[in-house]
């Protein structure tokens, strides 16, 4: 367990409930903070062919994941690639009572089965290698639909030169036409299933795919903002939220840090903050305090801005999109129901207990809330000025991690040490750290909006 945990879950507390104030009515379920430094790529489409940004599909197909003390991260499974894996191992599987049922008819329709097969491999086909869930029967029927579509009561569609097949089916179909209607709705369940998978896999104009580049496609979402949309709630100055922090009693290796509205949290000293200027080694600001030292921070996020997260639902004749909330919800309520036929785990490279729920692998954000990257303010009193002017100089560029936890600043994205005040009386530094301004000088696809965190979506 990290040491600096306390101050974590407090410091997400307070970030939940101002989020949620500050965007009343505007949220779609409960926000849960999420620290994620690589920011949200605004630049939804860019470019003259108006490509999508593959980065921000990339953070809006991530999942997320929540650890044994509740902290809640984004993953780097993306849940598109998850979602074929999952539904791969989830076939539609008949109840005991329906295979018992299938297993008396097909008893009873033997001999037309095994004549089936037989015109099946005299007609020049070959069973699949290894024999598919369903057995050898279900194995000719999944072929000849696939090969000439579905067929009709009299199997008008299989060619003439079938004829020998064609007949053997029909003679099946008298004797065991309800077995056949239930293997057909496997099949076809399995088929819904199959085309979901594909278009995750294949991604494509044609079933509802995003163009990310010349001939390269990435799965769909619908409702997207339009990079202006989010340049121009970022930009409103009024919609941002402050966090206050200060701190005292330095003594041993802890201090006291105080959050605002959420009591009094004991962190170690070292790590407490952390500054890289300039390229140079890190310095921890907790090498230069004394016991008499005390600190106040002000972390304001502005341009608060939501963003819906809609994954392309599979369409009713799954031709296009690739979510399938329906084949899920069904995986879910029926896994490990002999009673049921529908959609089932199999196997064991899946449960539902790790997949579903408040602590699943298949949640994920259905609203990102975003904001520009945060200004930081800290003043620090009866502190060790000396060397602390040794390391930290205005205009420096920086890169900030507070309490071991709130990474601000990048290589690419770094803080400026816009203003630095000290003090000599009172052994005062004031310092404030303007974020990156990044508008101009670097292509829009790269440019990255804060993300605060979201409201997740648990299946």
């Amino acid at each position: 367990m990290s040491a600096n945990l306390p101050i974590q879950k407090v410091f997400n507390q307070i970030l939940a409930e101002k989020v949620t104030s500050a965007l009343s009515g505007k949220l779609d379920g409960k926000f849960v903070a999420v620290t994620y430094p690589a920011g949200f790529n605004y630049g939804v489409t860019y470019g003259l062919s108006a490509f999508y940004n593959e980065q921000t599909l990339s953070t809006m197909d991530s999942t997320i994941q929540t650890d044994a003390d509740g902290i809640v991260s984004i993953s780097d499974q993306r849940l598109s690639s998850l979602l074929a894996l999952v539904l791969k191992a989830a076939p539609y599987i008949f109840s005991k009572a329906t295979e018992k049922q299938l297993n008396e008819w097909d008893e009873a329709a033997q001999a037309q089965i095994a004549a089936v097969l037989s015109a099946f491999t005299d007609c020049g086909f070959k069973f699949t290698d290894p024999i598919p869930r369903g057995g050898r029967l279900n194995d000719v029927l999944t072929q000849l639909k696939s090969e000439y579509g579905k067929p009709d009561a009299s199997y008008s569609n299989l060619p003439i030169y079938l004829a020998p097949l064609k007949s053997a089916l029909l003679a099946y179909q008298a004797k065991a036409s309800q077995a056949l209607k239930l293997r057909e709705r496997a099949t076809e369940a399995d088929e819904v299933r199959d085309n979901a998978i594909l278009n995750i896999k294949n991604p494509t104009k044609d079933n509802g795919a995003l163009e990310t580049g010349e001939a390269s496609y990435y799965v769909g979402f619908d409702k997207l903002p339009t990079a202006n949309q989010l340049i121009g709630s970022l930009g409103t100055s009024e919609n941002k939220l402050t966090i206050h922090i200060s701190g005292d009693s330095f003594s041993g290796n802890d201090c006291k840090v105080h959050m605002e509205g959420g009591g009094t949290v004991s962190v170690p000293i070292l790590g407490l903050f952390g500054i890289t200027a300039s390229g140079s080694s890190q310095v921890d600001v907790g090498a230069y305090t004394s016991e008499r030292t005390s600190f106040s921070i002000d972390i304001t996020y502005p341009g608060l801005t939501t963003v819906g997260v809609v994954p392309k639902a599979l369409s009713p004749d799954h031709q296009q999109g690739w979510y399938p909330l329906s084949i899920l919800q069904e995986i879910q309520e029926k896994t490990g129901n002999d009673n049921v036929d529908g959609y089932k785990l199999a196997g064991t490279e899946f449960s539902v207990e790790t997949l579903f729920g408040p602590k699943g692998r298949l949640n994920y954000l259905k609203t990102l809330v975003i904001s520009q990257e945060p200004s930081i303010d800290i003043t620090f009193k009866e502190i060790n000025i000396d060397e602390f002017r040794k390391h930290v100089h205005a205009d420096d560029s920086v890169k900030v991690k507070l309490f071991g936890f709130i990474t601000l600043g990048s290589v690419k994205h770094s803080y400026t040490m816009d203003q630095i005040n000290f003090n000599e009386n009172s052994k005062s530094v004031t310092l404030h750290l303007g974020a990156p301004n990044v508008s101009g000088t670097i292509p829009l696809e790269q440019q990255v909006a804060h993300l605060l965190g979201g409201v997740p979506a648990y299946t």
